[in-house]
């Protein structure tokens, strides 16, 4: 399996875990000859994580103008290139390494992608003959809970532009309220965040500028700066449908966990899931309740 360093860039050592995971999914899934269920989360990564995600990111890295110029007095090779060259090398092992694992669900088709990998000289005589991905003993937990982070920040920003009908190829300036720990992450992450969201600028705030259409999660508020004014009404009625849903699953939690029999009975992570549900439900309903009192009066 690809091997990353711990002070690489955030998409390598997040592809590479999610490898991993998938890998130890994968094992289990076949022990349990649920092959099905494994079809699907090679599925998943290949298409989701590696193909929508990564492809897109590492392009980033992948600066295909750098000569590999070497330093006349040290010989060293240009610190661009070694970033252009660490990156392609991560991207190569990973789609080897997924082929691999694709490999019993589509025979065929590995096997020609294989060998065109190699240029025809494969380290051994059929795809199948490889070893099957293994899992490592441990998986880098922090890069996967960082990217879903920057991925989730991404997609509400996307949503957001659709929601208030930003041109496809217009980048705009983005809006963040979050704390420092997560400022911290989104600033190193973004040069992802303007590539994929399509964002000129991120500006950390420590409240969403009046006006600004926003949406609202339990790690960050997000807004994007656009000319064209909000629709005023379309966004109260969506800022009320989402104050009752909030308040609907705050009382499903609420009569849970004030249910003595049920707390009793439930195993304790339920219990922490649920507490946890419902704090992040309540912080969400008074942002959304927020966000509607600060809408201009019809």
């Amino acid at each position: 399996m690809p091997k990353v360093a711990n002070d690489a860039p955030l998409e390598e050592r997040w592809i590479v875990a999610e490898l991993n995971s998938t890998a130890a999914r994968v094992s289990t899934a076949l022990a349990n000859y649920r092959y099905d269920d494994a079809a699907n989360i090679i599925y998943q990564f290949f298409w989701g994580s590696f193909c929508d995600w990564y492809l897109e990111i590492v392009k980033l890295r992948l600066d295909f103008n750098a000569k590999g110029d070497v330093n006349a007095t040290t010989g060293a090779v240009l610190e661009e290139y070694k970033e252009t060259r660490a990156a392609l090398t991560t991207l190569v092992s990973v789609f080897e390494a997924a082929l691999r694992l694709l490999s019993p669900f589509m025979p065929f088709l590995t096997e020609e992608l294989w060998h065109a990998l190699y240029d025809g000289n494969p380290p051994a005589k059929s795809i199948a003959l490889t070893r099957y991905p293994q899992a490592a003993e441990t998986i880098d937990d922090d890069a996967l809970n960082a990217m879903a982070l920057v991925q989730n920040l991404i997609v509400e920003i996307r949503t957001l532009r659709k929601e208030i009908g930003v041109e496809e190829r217009a980048n705009t300036p983005v809006e963040i309220r979050t704390e420092l720990i997560y400022q911290e992450l989104f600033g190193k992450s973004s040069a992802i965040v303007e590539r994929l969201a399509r964002a000129s600028e991120i500006r950390f705030v420590p409240k969403i500028s009046a006006g600004l259409a926003s949406h609202s999660t339990p790690n960050f508020d997000v807004a994007v700066v656009y000319e064209r004014s909000i629709d005023v009404p379309a966004e109260r009625e969506r800022l009320t449908r989402d104050i009752a849903k909030y308040e609907k699953g705050l009382a499903a939690a609420e009569r849970q966990l004030g249910n003595e029999s049920f707390l009793a009975k439930a195993p304790s992570n339920i219990v922490e899931g649920l507490k946890k549900q419902e704090s992040e439900t309540r912080a969400l309903l008074e942002k959304a309740r927020a966000a509607l009192n600060a809408l201009p009066s019809a």
